[in-house]
């Protein structure tokens, strides 16, 4: 059972995924105040027409419109930071959970190697004794051969058996990252738009998915083709090294997921900035000075 399936996956609110090749809908005014990723990252919450409309020097927003407005662009920031606590949260329990089954099997592997490699030398010992025992020349050639290869037979076995168990996760998050379509069945749409848009990298040559795709090639995690590897798909048969690997890839897409808080704090920075009076005078006179 995969318990790390949440009960009620993440959404957002308008639920309508979002095409990165598409222009926003921006100006001058908003460019001068906001760097790119801000708006872009605005777009993708909903909330860049309310931003538009907040800064706008002329908007004619009475205070409390002001804040009514204010108030709903931060709900749609809060939504998208939770929206990024619950994938990583997911992540963390998928990374998890492999991690377990890895140490299962690992444990697995080691009783029946020490197994092997006990047999191994009582066999060995037993071929000894009995060839010490034995007068008979041609028997105790025939011992010595069969002992020998019986003794190296479970010392290879110990050396190159390799256990695999069944390993099943009917909702992958890797699966997507590789596969990369245009809507995903398992990310919301804000969160899937900041993933797959250039913009949002380090470089901005390629989007964060590429890069996360591409160091799991580069680092031998995966083979690209990937071929009958089971990290993308429902689940199959894993060995010890495929579950580690597993999880070595969950915990960096978990990683990427947790910098965009960045953009995050960054936008929340310039609308605080941006909001904020330009100076005390515009609040009035403080009470005790004059």
């Amino acid at each position: 059972m995969d318990y790390c399936v949440p009960a009620q996956v993440a959404r957002d609110v308008d639920g309508e995924s979002l095409d990165v090749r598409a222009p926003i809908a921006t100006t001058p005014r908003l460019a001068q105040r906001f760097s790119r990723q801000d708006l872009l990252l605005a777009h993708a919450v909903g909330a860049l027409e309310d931003l538009d409309t907040l800064t706008a020097p002329d908007s004619g927003l009475d205070e409390d419109a002001r804040q009514a407005l204010l108030l709903r662009i931060e709900s749609r920031l809060l939504l998208f930071s939770t929206t990024l606590s619950s994938v990583s949260a997911e992540l963390d329990c998928e990374a998890t959970r492999t991690g377990r089954m890895a140490t299962l099997l690992q444990s697995k592997e080691s009783r029946r190697q020490n197994l092997l490699t006990v047999s191994s030398i009582v066999v060995g010992a037993l071929t000894t004794t009995v060839t010490a025992i034995s007068k008979n020349d041609r028997a105790n050639d025939i011992i010595d051969i069969s002992g020998g290869a019986a003794s190296a037979g479970l010392g290879l076995a110990a050396l190159f058996w390799s256990p695999s168990l069944r390993f099943t996760h009917p909702r992958n998050l890797l699966a997507d990252v590789w596969w990369q379509p245009e809507h995903s069945q398992s990310f919301p749409p804000s969160l899937w738009f900041v993933l797959r848009h250039k913009d949002f990298s380090n470089e901005r040559r390629h989007s964060i998915l590429h890069n996360v795709r591409t160091r799991w090639v580069d680092s031998g995690y995966v083979e690209d083709p990937v071929g009958d590897a089971p990290y993308f798909g429902t689940g199959g048969r894993y060995t010890l090294d495929e579950l580690q690997t597993r999880a070595q890839m969950l915990g960096e897409l978990q990683a990427a997921v947790r910098l965009i808080h960045q953009d995050l704090q960054s936008l929340l920075t310039r609308i605080v900035s941006a909001t904020a009076p330009t100076n005390r005078r515009d609040r009035g006179p403080v009470e005790g000075e004059g």
